[in-house]
């Protein structure tokens, strides 16, 4: 059992001191994939330290897994190539949840767009975004009704944003929206890096019935710039990997519907 292992895995490092991911990959007999993510799982938690080639335990009293760490914008190219097959997963997770005949809010960001290419099969689409990547990407798929939502360029979300998105949008009734974020945690809730879309992903959640949530797993214990919202107001949350303990607690005392990719 996954949780086990990192348990195991927390333990050695703890023991060792520090120690490649060659070495604990060899000692735990799992893929070099594999225990990156336990290692990104411990990292959130404050108790470990990557370095290069491995990782360093930092000792109980340098923990602190209640506060979020803060995420600065990165731009959208480099964001998308981080975690690709992760997204990828989690995109097709999401997919399986548009009907025929939906209208959905596309979200900006690089795990959202993977979703248009599981897409195609879905009769009478619509699909709403101010995301100049999927509107490019939708143009690919001329059965799929694209809606261009107005707006400024804002080169390192490559989004259209401003006044005029959000009145747009509010036009609009969407079935469902699928969202993402910058990170995610128990006490900043749902962040966003850029003021700038702030108002748009609001005016998305206000306009759609059903909210998703996609989110790989190390948007986890981060926060950015601004809360655009709360965990409870998504009705599911889509993500690779299964969140620490108090993740669960949250979600199942809002009843926020946890979906995974995969069980490991």
């Amino acid at each position: 059992m996954r949780v086990k292992r990192i348990e195991a895995v927390e333990a050695y490092i703890r023991q060792v001191g520090s120690v490649s991911i060659q070495d604990l990959c060899d000692e735990f007999h799992v893929s070099i994939n594999t225990i990156r993510r336990d290692i990104d799982t411990l990292v959130r938690t404050g108790r470990v330290k990557k370095v290069y080639g491995g990782v360093v335990s930092l000792g109980q009293s340098e923990s602190d897994s209640t506060k979020p760490q803060t995420r600065e914008l990165m731009d959208f190219e480099v964001r998308n190539k981080e975690y690709r097959d992760e997204k990828k997963e989690i995109a097709k997770k999401a997919a399986e949840c548009v009907n025929h005949g939906d209208t959905i809010f596309l979200d900006s960001g690089s795990t959202t767009l993977q979703m248009i290419a599981y897409l195609a099969d879905k009769k009478n689409l619509t699909v709403i975004t101010y995301s100049i990547p999927a509107l490019a990407e939708l143009a690919k798929y001329p059965q799929i009704r694209a809606v261009a939502l107005p707006g400024v360029v804002l080169g390192r979300t490559a989004s259209l944003v401003g006044s005029s998105t959000c009145e747009a949008l509010s036009q609009f009734n969407c079935s469902k929206a699928f969202m993402g974020c910058t990170g995610l945690s128990l006490t900043k809730q749902l962040t966003n890096a850029t003021f700038e879309e702030f108002g748009v992903k609001q005016t998305a959640l206000k306009q759609s019935r059903v909210h998703y949530l996609l989110a790989d797993h190390e948007k986890f214990g981060h926060a950015a710039l601004m809360t655009y919202g709360k965990i409870e107001e998504m009705d599911y949350l889509i993500t690779d990997e299964l969140p620490e303990q108090e993740y669960l607690d949250y979600l199942k005392e809002h009843q926020v519907e946890l979906l995974l990719t995969s069980e490991e």
